[in-house]
């Protein structure tokens, strides 16, 4: 066996890893300069405010934080579902 990730669960899970990491760090500075750009800044707001707000929630039943950090994750399962459904119904189609 080769190292590294060559197994449908390993790369899996480092697909799985990659989503949850740029749900940490990258969707929340999206987040925070979409909102700068379109409603501009007001008092009080933060790049690290919003980094504080995103892990209280995860403590808490906050569906928007759990949201953010499973956000890219979720949209990878969701095209990888589409895509099966849509190779079966090709391969089901095709024979009559």
């Amino acid at each position: 066996m080769g190292a590294g990730l060559t197994s449908p669960w390993s790369m899996e899970l480092g697909i799985a890893a990659l989503g949850l990491l740029s749900g940490v760090g990258i969707m929340p500075v999206l987040i925070f300069y979409a909102g700068v750009a379109t409603l501009g800044r007001y008092d009080g707001a933060s790049l690290g405010q919003l980094y504080r707000s995103l892990f209280a929630g995860l403590g808490q039943p906050s569906i928007a934080s759990w949201a953010v950090l499973l956000g890219p994750y979720g949209l990878y399962l969701l095209f990888k579902g589409l895509r099966a459904w849509w190779r079966a119904s090709a391969h089901s189609g095709s024979v009559t």
